[in-house]
Order: C-alpha cells, then structure tokens, then sequence
C-alpha cells in the first residue's frame, strides 16, 4: 500500500529539515531508546469478545489492552509499557469516536485504567468528542465536575461557546479548535471505530480529528483530501498525539460513518500504534480485506480512496507502506 511514498517523506523531510523545522512523527520509544522501530502496530483479538456484550467482557478487555501496550512497546509489564508513553504529571485526553457507530465505553475505561497503572490521576484525564448529546448516546456517562476522570463534549449547544475563538490555520483549513484539545490537555488518545467513510474511504485515527475542529462540514471535498492531514498536523494535535486505540470490536466495511448493521461484523479487537500514519494504514487494510469477502469493490473502485493516508506519509508523519509495518499480533 501507497509504496511510493518513502520518496515523498525524504523529499518532505528535506523540506523542513531546510527550514529549520523538525517533522512531527508519533513517538514510540524514551529518549534513551531511539534506535527501536517506530512504525509497529499490534492487532489485538479475542473471539470472547465478540459474544455477549462488552460490558460483560471488561476484565478481558483490560487484559488485552494491556497485553498489547506491552507488545507494542517490549515492556515487561503493563505499567512500564503505559509510562514508557505518559507521565502523571500530563493531561491526557481520550478522543473518541461518537458519530454514527461510535467507540464503546468500555473501550475507553480500559484506556483509563492503564494509564491509572502508569500513575496518572483520575482528573488529569477527559473522554471527549463534540457534542454531550453524541457522548450520551453512545452509552458515555458525562462528568464535568473537578472530580473523577471527566467526560463531556466540546459544545453541546453547537454555538461556538467550546471552540477558541481564533481562527487558525493549517495548511489549506482555517479552522476553530476544541478548547479542550487546544488549551486543556499535553497528550492525545485518538479512539476511532473499524469503520469506512462515504466520502474519504475510511474514518479512522487521524479523521477522527475532524471531531476537533467547529466546521468539518467544510472540509469533504476531493474524498477529504489533504484536510485531514491538515487538520491532525496543527500543533494542538501532532504534536500532542501520542497513541491510537482503535475499537475493532464491532467494525464495519460499508455504509460509515453511520452504523449500518448489515455491514458490521465481529473483527474482536484493537488495533494499536504510535505511528498514527502506521494503525490507519493497517485499518484500512482490514476494511479492504472485508470488502472483499463480502464482494464488493475495493475504495479505489467504489470512488473513495483513502487518499489522506498517503497524503500523511508524504508530509513525514509516519509510514504507509504495508511492507515496511512491523505488524505484530497478540
């Protein structure tokens, strides 16, 4: 998938190598570690998890979660493999995915429980997406008292009142950002769903990002090509990206964002990975691979190649090549 971009990223990185800029890639390993892979995703599964409901699979889940944290990182266990990414003294924030077939709750309370494990308080952390009304529905229970792990939306009203009032710009969007991404928060959790899109292919780590922004609705256009890249590339977001938990538990290949029951099925996992570029890439795959089990066309050929993947490797925010992902497997 997209081999040609290596191409791109040198000749992307020799640009801002030149003008005195660092690239913003995902960062997998310490300082003192910089010699490790950084391109590795790790799917995770277990069929028990596509029985019953999720609410009866938390332990389960938790275990898994941390199972791969520590594949992803060569931890020792569960808690080194958490603080080898976040640190008790940051605000993390956990965006999930609540449009349409939306992240599960349980998924999110297994995040929080391992970065409990790596000593970060409950109030330093906010689960979070646009809207209290989406959150709601997608089975969230609210918090937006100073105690607990918070969760609320950016602006339930839709009135503007959640977003900073400047406008900024990155590449060709000029966009207000979520206050809470924007001035509350030092990391970033993207939670998506296994999911494909109408319009930029697939909605997945870095689209869920336009969950961030107050005019997304601007933004569709050449299948959301660059914009989704232009979005996650501010520096409220690339920079503040540190790991992508993608809810595979129920995933779907045709028909997203909305939850389109007929094309869902039982995938039992996570995926994982720092190099968000990387976990996209991967999703997209396995979307692929669906299509063509159930017979139909491919992205390309249905009009909606998920272009924004490539567009993301070009600009050096991570690797894209299927060939050159550690993919591993827990």
């Amino acid at each position: 998938m997209h081999s040609r971009c290596t191409r791109r990223r040198f000749l992307a990185g020799a640009g801002a190598l030149a003008a005195g800029t660092a690239l913003p890639v995902g960062r997998l390993w310490a300082a003192d570690e910089p010699t490790r892979p950084r391109s590795r995703v790790v799917v995770a599964r277990d069929e028990a998890l596509a029985g019953g409901k999720l609410d009866e699979h938390r332990e389960l889940l938790e275990k898994l979660l941390n199972a791969a944290m520590q594949k992803l990182t060569g931890a020792a266990d569960a808690a080194t493999a958490w603080r080898q990414l976040f640190k008790p003294s940051e605000r993390i924030g956990i965006k999930v995915n609540t449009l349409g077939l939306s992240a599960q709750p349980p998924v999110a309370d297994a995040i929080v429980a391992g970065l409990r494990l790596a000593g970060v308080p409950a109030e330093k952390i906010v689960i979070w997406d646009r809207f209290d009304t989406e959150l709601e529905k997608a089975g969230f229970k609210l918090n937006k008292s100073a105690s607990g792990v918070q969760c609320r939306g950016t602006d339930t009203k839709r009135g503007g009142n959640g977003y900073q009032e400047k406008i900024e710009s990155s590449g060709q969007i000029g966009s207000c950002f979520s206050k809470i991404v924007a001035e509350e928060i030092d990391a970033l959790i993207s939670v998506p769903v296994l999911k494909d899109h109408n319009l930029a292919g697939v909605t997945l780590g870095m689209k869920n990002f336009y969950g961030a922004i107050h005019n997304p609705n601007k933004y569709h256009d050449g299948n959301c090509d660059p914009y989704i890249v232009d979005v996650v590339a501010h520096r409220f977001i690339a920079k503040k990206w540190r790991l992508t938990v993608c809810d595979g538990i129920r995933g779907q290949c045709q028909g997203g964002p909305g939850a389109k029951p007929g094309f869902q099925w039982p995938f039992a996992g996570l995926l994982l990975g720092t190099d968000f570029v990387a976990t996209d890439a991967v999703g997209a795959d396995i979307l692929e691979k669906q299509r063509k089990e159930k017979g139909l066309k491919s992205l390309a050929e249905d009009g909606r190649p998920p272009k924004h993947i490539a567009t993301a490797c070009a600009r050096g925010f991570g690797e894209a090549d299927l060939a050159k992902i550690e993919r591993l497997e827990v």
